[in-house]
């Protein structure tokens, strides 16, 4: 595997071809402790497992070319039931985030005088899709861009979906904060039910509070606007998520976790499971409620995530 780094003044980014992921996000800002070396801010949860090629354990990972879990692990399409398949060893009963995390992507593009590089990937799976995705990582001064890119290059049309699974470093005091017009309630297999424009306090972001202590795995649908999410640090750090994506996804872990996922999606989870309830006309449009691009040959849908840091109240403490 291969692993890139970009890095400026305020921010260093370590990127992995294996999986596409991202290792390690710090804010740095040449820092320096007592003993003259660098400190730096985990802005994402830094890979956990260092020896392991686990992209689960890195600090981001792409979903393409769908998100999180189908119903039944399966979805009617143009006439035909499309099943999907099962890495038994990630999961034993879904082809969980689609394969782009499973797959090694290789460097394409990069220029480090302007801090950006490309990877790309391809993906074949006989009778379910065929299709192309690159990503392409930007510092820009105090904020990281990543846009992803995904092509269909198959003769029959398929709807696609994609999204970014970042794991946000949070402390004991960190703050989160969001507007959503709604929500799904999950059910035992981790899917999504029972949307509601009601959100239930303790699962509502409107207004900016501690990270609940509780397990989170909740769909929020946003806005035209898309999302834009804040954690706002105890040490005076805050860093916004910012996409024109309608979907956001929360995970995180019962207890006080060392992390938050907060993570862009172009569509709802289980959308692919609702298709036989549309018409089967289609075309390079987008399913308004449920968010699905259908890609006919050689069509792209692109979608984009920025992280950007706002150091202007930070004081480091021993905490971070």
């Amino acid at each position: 595997m291969a692993i890139h780094t970009l890095e400026n003044d305020t921010l260093k980014l370590i990127i992995n071809e294996l999986g596409g992921v991202i290792d390690a996000f710090q804010y740095t800002h040449n820092n320096k402790c007592n003993q003259g070396e660098e400190h730096a801010f985990n802005i994402l949860r830094p890979r956990t497992k260092l020896s392991e090629n686990n992209a689960g354990e890195a600090s981001m990972f792409p979903m393409v070319p769908m998100v999180n879990r189908i119903r039944g692990n399966s979805f009617e399409w143009l006439g035909h039931q499309i099943t999907l398949p099962i890495h038994s060893q990630i999961d034993p009963d879904f082809f969980l985030h689609g394969d782009g995390w499973l797959t090694h992507w290789q460097l394409c593009r990069q220029n480090q005088q302007e801090l950006w590089l490309e990877l790309a990937m391809t993906s074949d799976i006989k009778g379910v899709f065929h299709y192309q995705a690159k990503q392409r990582f930007q510092l820009e001064q105090d904020s990281l861009i990543v846009t992803m890119t995904v092509t269909n290059l198959s003769e029959e049309a398929f709807p696609f979906g994609a999204g970014f699974h970042p794991f946000f470093h949070c402390l004991p005091d960190t703050r989160v904060q969001f507007l959503a017009l709604g929500w799904w309630r999950e059910d035992a297999t981790y899917l999504p039910i029972d949307y509601t424009s009601v959100i239930p306090p303790l699962y509502s972001f409107e207004r900016a509070k501690p990270i609940p202590k509780i397990w989170l795995n909740n769909g929020y649908r946003l806005d035209k606007s898309g999302v834009k999410a804040t954690l706002k640090h105890g040490n005076g750090l805050l860093v916004t998520l910012i996409s024109p994506c309608n979907y956001l996804q929360l995970y995180k872990p019962v207890g006080q976790a060392s992390f938050l996922c907060l993570e862009p999606q172009s569509q709802a989870v289980n959308a692919h499971a609702c298709l036989s309830s549309f018409s089967s006309s289609h075309g390079n449009s987008i399913h308004e409620s449920l968010g699905l691009t259908i890609l006919e040959m050689h069509q792209s849908m692109e979608l984009t995530m920025t992280i950007k840091i706002d150091s202007s109240l930070y004081r480091r403490n021993s905490n971070d």
